[in-house]
């Protein structure tokens, strides 16, 4: 199966898993950047999509939700990987966002599974 092919089926069984918000996120979430990176990077190491997962939710310490761009969950791996595009994580950033930016990574490095 080729790359084009493979990412269809890959973001429709996840459509198809979520409903609400998580499913929204997804269709707004999963852009260009996060593409590229399935395309380019991804799909070249690996040659599938197994045990990623797009858009996922983790709750904070508070119960405030977070979406990762993608977590690798194997049984020996729990990986979080973020792609930081300009407009979203610098352009269009005031003080707030800034600071729930960081927050969020913080958060995010010292989760524990």
């Amino acid at each position: 199966m080729n790359f084009d092919k493979a990412h269809a089926v890959y973001i429709q069984y996840h459509l198809d898993k979520r409903m609400g918000e998580r499913r929204g996120r997804l269709k707004r979430g999963h852009r260009e950047a996060e593409k590229l990176f399935c395309h380019n990077i991804w799909w070249p190491l690996l040659g599938n999509f197994d045990h990623l997962h797009p858009e996922f939710e983790i709750l904070d310490w508070r119960g405030l939700s977070y979406f990762c761009d993608f977590v690798w969950l194997t049984q020996g791996v729990k990986l979080v990987i973020e792609i930081k595009g300009f407009g979203p994580h610098v352009r269009d950033m005031d003080r707030k966002k800034y600071c729930n930016e960081l927050n969020r990574e913080t958060f995010l490095k010292y989760k524990k599974a």
